[in-house]
C-alpha cells in the first residue's frame, strides 16, 4: 500500500467515524401540535362506536426515561413531555402512535369490537445514523388489549411475525389498581405484556400498563433489551427504560 493510498483510506476512516459521532446524537422531540397534524389522518364518525377504544386525539404524558446503543456512546435521554396519537383507520380499526422522537416511531394497531380491542398489528421505527429501520408485525392470534372479564393472574398468548422475525407475547391481567395523574386518580386495568423476540432483532421487553375502561394508556413503564442486527453499524446491543403518567387529553 502507498503512502498516498494509505493516507486517503485514514481521511475515509476518520471522515466515516466524524459521521458517526456527529449523527449518533440526532433525536427531535414531537409536540402536540406536530403530532396531531402527523397522525390524525382521518376524523372518526359521529356517533357511537363499537368496543372499547380511547376518542381521537392528542394525549400528553410526563416522560422519564432513555434508550441507548452500545456504539459511540449513543444514549437519548426522553424529553420531559410525549405524545400518543389514537386516530380512526376506519371500520372497527384505530391506531395508537407514540412518536418519542421523530427518530422513534411506534405504532399499534387494534379493532374495537364487542367488550374489548383486538391487538392485530405493530410497528416500531427506529433512525440511528440517519439510517432508519422499521420492524412492523403481524398478529395471528390476537391480543387482547384489556383482557376484559379475565381474573387476576389470568393470561393471553399471542404471536406476531414480519418474515423470518417473530414476536411471541402473553398479556397477563394484574389486577385493578388506581393511578394518580396531574388531572387526579384514573381507575385502571393493570397489565403486564411480555414480549420474546427473535429474528432481526433477538430479545425481550417488559411493559406494565395501565389502562382505563376505554383502553387508553394511563400509565406505562417499559424494560427493553434486544440484540440488532444492522446492515449499516452489524451488530449492536439496544436497551431502553421509560415510564409515561398521562398528563394532558385533547
Amino acid at each position: 500500500m502507498t503512502l498516498r493510498v494509505a493516507l486517503a483510506l485514514a481521511v475515509v476512516v476518520a471522515g466515516a467515524d466524524g459521521f458517526l459521532l456527529w449523527a449518533r446524537g440526532l433525536a427531535t422531540p414531537v409536540g402536540p401540535e406536530r403530532a396531531a397534524g402527523s397522525y390524525l389522518a382521518a376524523a372518526a364518525p359521529a356517533g357511537d362506536l363499537p368496543g372499547p377504544r380511547p376518542p381521537a386525539g392528542a394525549y400528553r404524558y410526563r416522560t422519564t426515561g432513555y434508550e441507548r446503543i452500545d456504539r459511540y456512546g449513543v444514549e437519548r435521554r426522553y424529553p420531559a413531555e410525549t405524545v400518543r396519537v389514537v386516530t380512526w383507520r376506519g371500520g372497527c380499526r384505530w391506531r395508537e402512535t407514540v412518536p418519542v422522537f421523530t427518530q422513534h416511531v411506534e405504532t399499534y394497531d387494534f379493532c374495537a369490537t364487542g367488550a374489548d380491542a383486538e391487538d392485530f398489528a405493530y410497528a416500531t421505527r427506529l433512525t440511528y445514523f440517519l439510517v432508519p429501520g422499521v420492524q412492523r408485525f403481524a398478529c395471528a392470534p390476537t391480543g387482547r388489549r384489556l383482557l376484559t372479564g379475565a381474573r387476576p393472574g389470568a393470561s393471553r398468548s399471542w404471536r406476531c411475525v414480519q418474515g423470518a422475525s417473530a414476536s411471541v407475547n402473553t398479556t397477563v391481567f394484574v389486577g385493578r389498581e388506581t393511578v394518580p395523574t396531574p388531572a387526579g386518580p384514573v381507575p385502571t386495568r393493570h397489565l403486564r405484556l411480555l414480549t420474546a423476540l427473535s429474528g432481526q432483532s433477538e430479545g425481550g421487553a417488559v411493559r406494565d400498563l395501565w389502562l382505563d375502561p376505554d383502553g387508553l394508556v394511563v400509565k406505562e413503564e417499559r424494560q427493553v433489551g434486544l440484540r440488532v442486527r444492522s446492515g449499516f453499524v452489524g451488530l449492536l446491543t439496544y436497551e431502553e427504560r421509560a415510564s409515561f403518567v398521562l398528563s394532558g387529553r385533547p
